[in-house]
């Protein structure tokens, strides 16, 4: 039995009927700050009722208000959750007969509502019942049987791991010993054993005597009362809350055995934050794990930003660990994540992501796993998607470029575009950087537009199954390397996703790719003047007088604006011949000193026709 899906409608940042699918093992849910991660944990939490850190209760704020309310007006009419429970097992389907579909005995549902009205106590009225009529049976035991927990950010490890009633120690001993009687039994012997011990003890017995004796000489033999020192409660329950964790910083260096070894144990204050947090994750997986199935039906634990205080490869081996124990451990582990790194960790599969890049702000779910992707597709896209690249699930659109030359350069340019267009904004303060649109610039390292475009492009049968934000991508032409294509003449390339250009036109409404002449360091240096210019750049690098340098000097002070297309393509291509042969330097090197050129406004470029589109299409000017 799992929680398959979830709707929420009226809640928080979700007016209208939001649907989130989750998977039976782990479901990583991303993207940008405000898209509604949180407001899909918190409603699982309110529909379930867990109450691990205080009963979860629905505030005034909680009810959707649009932006163009007042803060004192009141949100929508009514809050309503609904939660559809799949694959059943035949004792689940007996159990949960009140919640079943009719139509299929292996799905089943829980609703809340919540009305915007409150009663004389200050709290507003809710209605909860199981199964699609509203009149059907809600029966709290049931809910009770499902084992909902929940871990936020940033949170106090240390204090839930301390000695005290209902600690998370506590809960997990309780859960492994539930039924075990026998060994409740010796551990009260043993703790009862050790007190008749210190009883025995000479100087206990002297200050057990003094106190004695302080009483009755206080209020007499008629008034005064027993006592004894005691080191421990002998009731199970009062022993286990007594327990407290403690940590050894170093297993390599730990060997069991070896005499006082346990003495080098230490308190969890001294550990640092991220190891704390592990150790709390750690407790509250076996504590899940160690539930019966007989008396939990579904165990689901909610996490939000595991990435709390680890670095990047701590990050790594705990989203690989969360994965392994949904698998293993038949638990359904939700988490919401910032973390590139547990998004390149993770598995396409595991990805969920929540947009609000669209004109009327409204949150947007796609799986990844349903947006068309081949498993060809999916395999190359996993071992690609590092760290740099998986902070394309975070942005409010793309741009994919071919490599690192682009990917320094673009962005300096991408400021002479929109600086080009800023009557188009109207806000105060307009945006001059393809940051300020939220836009990020993803290095393939080659021409794999068709894979990395293919979740924002969607699924032929599905087209709502997709991303959806704006991508561009800039791509070369690559014609023959000896070859000189002007805007009057152009050549046919070698590109074998030239196809696309055409293709994403009728396909998508997010997608488009923008080619060039030849290569981007030709096409740069055809545009405008910017032969001066990048001559006068790579003159710099040349050590030795010779007749390189001498042409690259000779470029360098002519005025190429009113060249014919023909001279400026020969010195294009020889500019671009110089870096291919990294003689003075390489592609890379250059392409760093020209963006950092253009950054200090030492220089100036004009853009190339298709890359100017690509911004402008991407950023949503045109």
């Amino acid at each position: 039995m799992i929680l398959s899906q979830i709707e929420i409608e009226g809640y928080k940042i979700f007016k209208e009927k939001f649907t989130v699918k989750l998977n039976n093992d782990l479901t990583v849910i991303i993207g940008e700050n405000g898209s509604g991660k949180s407001a899909i944990i918190d409603a699982i939490r309110v529909l379930l009722s867990e109450d691990e850190f205080g009963r979860v209760g629905i505030g005034e704020s909680d009810f959707h208000k649009e932006l163009t309310k007042q803060s004192k007006e009141k949100g929508v009419e009514k809050i309503i959750i609904k939660g559809t429970f799949s694959s059943l097992k035949k004792e689940e389907q007996v159990a949960y007969l009140p919640w079943l579909d009719y139509s299929d005995n292996q799905k089943a549902y829980l609703n809340i509502e919540i009305q915007n009205k409150e009663n004389i106590y200050g709290r507003f009225k809710w209605q909860k019942w199981g199964g699609k009529a509203k009149s059907g049976i809600f029966e709290k035991e049931l809910v009770e049987a499902i084992s909902c927990i929940y871990l936020p950010p940033l949170r106090n490890a240390p204090e839930k791991l301390q000695a005290y009633k209902g600690s998370r120690l506590a809960r997990l001993i309780q859960n492994f010993t539930k039924n075990d009687e026998e060994s409740k039994s010796n551990i009260e012997k043993k703790a009862n054993k050790f007190n008749q011990e210190l009883l025995n003890d000479k100087k206990i017995q002297e200050i057990d005597k003094i106190i004695k004796d302080k009483i009755t000489d206080a209020v007499g033999s008629f008034f005064g009362q027993d006592v004894m020192i005691q080191f421990t409660e002998v009731n199970f329950n009062r022993i286990i809350e007594k327990l407290k964790l403690l940590f050894f910083p170093d297993l390599s260096l730990r060997v069991p055995g070896v005499q006082n070894g346990d003495n080098m144990f230490r308190e969890l204050n001294e550990n640092s934050l991220g190891y704390n947090n592990i150790l709390y994750l750690a407790t509250v997986l076996a504590e899940i794990e160690g539930l019966s199935e007989k008396e939990t039906f579904a165990k689901i634990l909610l996490i939000e930003e595991p990435e709390a205080h680890l670095h990047p490869q701590l990050q790594t081996k705990l989203s690989q660990y969360l994965k392994e124990q949904a698998l293993n451990n038949n638990i359904q582990i939700v988490v919401t994540t910032h973390s590139p790194t547990i998004v390149a960790s993770t598995g396409l599969d595991s990805l969920k992501v929540v947009t609000i890049a669209n004109p009327n702000n409204k949150p947007e779910f796609s799986e990844l796993s349903k947006c068309g992707l081949s498993e060809n597709a999916k395999y190359f896209l996993e071992r690609w998607l590092d760290i740099t690249k998986s902070t394309l699930f975070f942005a409010r659109g793309i741009l994919f470029v071919e490599g690192i030359a682009e990917a320094l350069i673009i962005p300096e340019l991408a400021k002479t575009v929109i600086k080009k267009y800023a009557d188009k904004f109207h806000s105060d303060k307009k945006p001059n950087s393809l940051q300020d649109f939220g836009i990020s610039i993803i290095n393939m390292n080659g021409i794999y537009f068709d894979y990395f475009m293919q979740p924002f492009i969607g699924n032929d049968i599905n087209e709502n199954e997709k991303i959806n934000l704006l991508c561009a991508g800039i791509t070369d032409n690559d014609p023959e390397r000896d070859t000189l294509p002007t805007p009057s003449n152009p050549i046919k390339g070698k590109n074998r996703c030239q196809y696309m250009i055409e293709d994403l036109k009728d396909k998508s409404n997010n997608c488009r790719l923008f080619s060039n002449l030849k290569t981007f360091e030709y096409d740069l240096a055809f545009e405008g003047n910017n032969l001066q210019v990048m001559s006068k750049v790579l003159l710099e690098k040349f050590t030795t007088n010779g007749p390189l340098k001498e042409r690259c000097h000779n470029i360098s002070t002519k005025d190429w604006n009113e060249e014919s297309e023909d001279n400026k393509a020969t010195e294009a291509k020889w500019i671009l011949e110089r870096l291919e042969n990294q003689n003075p330097i390489g592609k890379g090197e250059f392409a760093q000193l020209l963006a950092y050129k253009l950054n200090k406004n030492q220089i100036s470029l004009s853009v190339p026709k298709y890359i100017e589109y690509a911004i402008k299409w991407v950023t949503g000017i045109e």
